[in-house]
């Protein structure tokens, strides 16, 4: 359905366009009318460079329509803020911005972004935020809140951006850049079925953005709780609670994020059974003892290790090392690939040779 209202293709009046400062007006009484012409929509509103004061100034051309406003605005630097409180008290507006000219700065509560030429953004102005720009130029189409889709409404897209290398960024903008270049020709109709293209398009750029968001960081807090897993094996009393905390999740979240893996216990002791048998392939010389193996990789000690190994690998750490001390190294790769092993964690194979063939010795490891 579209946003803009229905109105018929003969009877459609022309979009008309209206300039807010066609005789270029600047300086320190243009900078102080502007301030106070805004002041009841910002908490603060300051030059970036005080000294610009004798050089400010703000142009735009304004398209009016029925439920949305397309608008091309170039001036000098300044910064706003916008608290919780005035945000709730203003326009209830969604935004779609194309940077053209300079760069912003933006502080979303604590989040920080920076919109440069050719990216674009997507702001709620019921939401608080600080921008601090350049000299700029940007094209923005401001929609009332309800007259944006319910698609675009039920997306959480306050200071969302599409770089400009991204497809996203260059459809959106190029979109824009046409509409405005062609707004003194169209009728209110035209223009209106336009923006409801332009918005469509946003709407579903942001939907398969924020799932790619979403999958991106499901992957890294993953990767967070993995990493925090191979740096503490040694910590037999690690534990569901310490690794939720360092990776910045709830425990709930935890098991959701391991539970393909078989859940948060499995993860661990397949991880300590991987580094074991890393540390068992490493060990040439036989430097380490089972026992100190066992040790380094979190087990309760040397029983539970040899019951944990052999419930894996169908035989005790020193059977194994063994068998596969008097194979080739493809055979060996081959048996620990069936086994489960990381093929990604094949340091082994980095001087290992046939002709280290031994028996390693039997340090209080049970059969």
């Amino acid at each position: 359905m579209s946003t803009m209202g229905k109105s018929g293709v003969g009877s459609s009046p022309k979009l008309q366009g209206m300039d807010s400062n066609p005789q270029g007006a600047f300086g320190p009484q243009f900078w102080q009318a502007f301030r106070a012409g805004v002041a009841h929509i910002y908490d603060t509103v300051a030059l970036v460079d005080p000294a610009d004061e004798a050089r400010f100034t703000l142009a735009t051309r304004t398209y009016p329509l029925p439920h949305a406003v397309l608008m091309h605005c170039k001036g000098t630097a300044f910064k706003v803020t916008r608290g919780p409180v005035t945000a709730a008290r203003c326009a209830d507006q969604i935004v779609i911005v194309l940077q053209t000219e300079g760069s912003v700065d933006l502080d979303y509560g604590g989040r920080r972004e920076r919109r440069q030429v050719g990216d674009v953004e997507i702001v709620d102005y019921a939401r608080p935020y600080h921008s601090a720009a350049t000299d700029y130029a940007l094209l923005m189409i401001s929609l009332a809140r309800e007259s944006a889709p319910a698609a675009l409404r039920a997306l959480d897209l306050h200071g969302l951006i599409f770089p400009r290398e991204s497809g996203a960024a260059r459809l959106i903008g190029a979109a824009l850049q046409e509409l405005y270049e062609q707004a003194d020709i169209l009728t209110v109709s035209e223009a209106s079925a336009a923006i409801d293209g332009i918005v469509a398009m946003t709407t579903s750029c942001a939907r398969a953005r924020l799932a790619r968001d979403e999958a991106h960081h499901v992957k890294s807090r993953r990767q967070a709780a993995l990493d925090y897993i191979g740096a503490h094996l040694a910590n037999p009393e690690l534990g569901p609670d310490e690794i939720a905390n360092a990776a910045h999740v709830s425990r709930a979240s935890l098991y959701r994020l391991l539970a393909a893996e078989g859940g948060i216990r499995a993860v661990l002791l397949t991880r300590r059974l991987d580094e074991a048998l890393r540390l068992m392939l490493a060990d040439q010389k036989d430097e380490h003892s089972f026992t100190d193996i066992a040790k380094r990789c979190g087990f309760g000690g040397m029983s539970q290790f040899s019951r944990a190994f052999r419930a894996r690998f169908g035989m005790s750490p020193r059977q194994y090392l063994a068998l596969i001390r008097q194979q080739d190294l493809d055979w060996h790769e081959a048996r620990l690939t069936a086994d489960g092993f990381d093929p990604d964690a094949f340091l082994w194979r980095q001087g290992l040779s046939t002709a280290a063939i031994g028996v390693a010795k039997n340090s209080g490891d049970p059969d």
